[in-house]
């Protein structure tokens, strides 16, 4: 994610965070895990860093793009239904922050990193099998920087906005960490399936895979939504 995108990410998260919109806990836990990736990245973590950042930029646009798109009728492309149903959660005060966050993340994750991957992987039929291999390790070294940081964006965004869950991790120690850790890497384990699938299906039937992803991300937000509890 370049500087401008970052500091527009800051932006959005202070000032939701200001109007107690619940739309500020997942910008502010995706600045947290963002800067790690970067962190990774300056310290050549990876196989290929810069293509990693060229992911973080693009990744990004999916969610500014959907940002701005919600609400709107003057955007060209309307705003993903998984999204849209994600930012309309955040307005229901009966909607716990911790399920605000991960509806958040499964929109980006299950939808807009799929499309992100394949827009990156565009050219997979040309990658040598030594590429295609870093290509992957890279996808799957995020899954480590996410697992690493989640007790920190527990403890420095989640409780925040929801202080019940500082205790649950004092009782809990590191086990609510590997459960929220396991259920974005199981997210992100299915995306590089998804995109292997957009950059390898016929042209005619890309559109129809796109469509799918949408689909499946929207089940998973319709399982987090189910029984909505209140504060």
């Amino acid at each position: 994610m370049t500087a401008s995108a970052e500091d527009r990410l800051t932006d959005l998260a202070r000032g939701w965070g200001e109007a107690g919109d619940r739309r500020a806990i997942f910008a502010d836990c995706y600045l947290v895990m963002t800067g790690r990736v970067h962190d990774a990245i300056a310290a050549e973590d990876f196989v290929d860093g810069a293509w990693v950042s060229r992911l973080l930029d693009r990744f990004a646009d999916y969610y500014f793009d959907a940002v701005v798109a919600h609400g709107s009728a003057d955007t060209p492309v309307p705003c993903p239904a998984v999204w849209a149903g994600a930012f309309d959660a955040c307005a229901d005060p009966r909607c716990h922050p911790l399920r605000a966050l991960l509806l958040g993340i499964n929109a980006h994750i299950n939808h807009d990193l799929a499309l992100a991957l394949a827009d990156l992987l565009a050219d997979w039929h040309e990658l040598d099998e030594p590429t295609r291999a870093a290509r992957h390790a890279d996808h799957e070294h995020v899954n480590e920087i996410i697992q690493a940081t989640t007790d920190e964006v527990q403890r420095e965004v989640v409780a925040r906005y929801a202080p019940e869950t500082a205790i649950l991790d004092t009782v809990l120690g590191p086990v609510d960490e590997w459960v929220f850790g396991a259920v974005v890497e199981s997210f992100r384990g299915q995306v590089w399936i998804d995109a292997m699938t957009l950059v390898t299906v016929p042209a005619d039937e890309r559109e129809e895979s796109v469509l799918r992803v949408g689909r499946r991300a929207e089940q998973v937000a319709a399982v987090l939504t189910f029984g909505r509890s209140t504060r």
